[in-house]
């Protein structure tokens, strides 16, 4: 919005600074002294300087330290810090320095989540364990979890499915997703991913499908023309799905939709639904989500409340 219009910046910029400051924070000033740079935010709020990465479980206390679940939301989060920092600020001396300082900050995130959350044992690479990180056993999952400070574990806390611990660590899909995964890693994952989670529920399906283009832009603009965008999560759709896929390097150019474009879809399957039908959906209950459950739980057809209803 900055960038498009320059009203934003007089109207919201402070606000949107003090987001910036409270994860990305240049100065570690002595804060008994009152300044407005350290009044309020300490040094990168998040960010754990020897570990590399952030730790996004804030003031809770955990027996086995702080942890972090999603690792792309924290690479997102410090994108985000970039680009504001170049709308804000341009490229002015000041400017520069807290670009490149944000910089820092994504840099470290994108090597600390290859590091620690990306797994490709070595069965699948026809090699001996190269990592000296974790055994080839747990690097089977392919991706961590949930990444603590004194544990690891490939779960999510909101359920154990493969498909949870893989896309929490995938969304929101931006051109930042371009650099946080590799082809290389892809190649290995997405097979593991695909076989492992069976039928995706069309609110991940749009991360699966974009995930898939990094290896397959052909097939993934395929599988993307049968997402409907208002199942799809809700930070995600299909236009930007679509976007996303011919993006990707090696997408043809000459790949065409055939189709007539200019009539309304007949029946209801395509029309978004009502306020109770939502509220039905599985989707819209984290258990019963969590148990791989599809359709409507809340009530059913037959008017049944599932166990897993909230």
């Amino acid at each position: 919005m900055g960038s498009l219009d320059p009203s934003f910046l007089d109207r919201f910029g402070p606000s949107v600074d003090a987001i910036f400051h409270d994860v990305a924070h240049p100065l570690n000033s002595d804060s008994r002294i009152v300044q407005p740079s350290n009044l309020f935010f300490p040094l990168a709020r998040h960010k754990s300087w020897f570990d590399g990465h952030s730790f996004a479980t804030g003031l809770f206390p955990f027996a086995t330290g702080k942890s972090q679940e999603s690792s792309s939301e924290a690479v997102n989060c410090y994108y985000g810090a970039y680009l504001w920092s170049l709308v804000r600020h341009g490229t002015s001396t000041a400017g520069s320095d807290l670009t490149d300082f944000t910089r820092l900050l994504l840099a470290m995130e994108i090597r600390s989540a290859k590091t620690y959350w990306h797994m490709v044992p070595p069965t699948a690479i026809n090699s001996t364990n190269s990592s000296e990180i974790y055994t080839p056993e747990f690097q089977e999952n392919y991706m961590v979890g949930n990444l603590g400070m004194l544990d690891v574990a490939a779960n999510t806390w909101f359920g154990n499915r493969t498909l949870f611990v893989h896309m929490v660590n995938a969304l929101p899909i931006t051109a930042v997703t371009a650099k946080l995964f590799d082809r290389e890693y892809v190649q290995y994952e997405y097979p593991f991913l695909k076989n492992a989670s069976g039928e995706v529920a069309m609110a991940w399906r749009g991360y699966t499908v974009s995930i898939h283009a990094i290896i397959d832009q052909a097939a993934a603009w395929k599988d993307a023309q049968e997402l409907v965008s208002w199942q799809l999560d809700s930070a995600l759709s299909k236009s930007q799905v679509l976007f996303w896929i011919c993006q990707r390097p090696g997408f043809a150019n000459s790949t065409i939709i055939e189709g007539d474009f200019t009539k309304m879809p007949t029946g209801n399957s395509s029309l978004p639904p009502s306020n109770d039908q939502i509220a039905a959906s599985c989707d819209s209950h984290s258990q019963c989500l969590a148990q791989g459950i599809l359709g409507l739980c809340c009530p059913t057809e037959d008017g049944t409340f599932l166990d897993c209803c909230t």
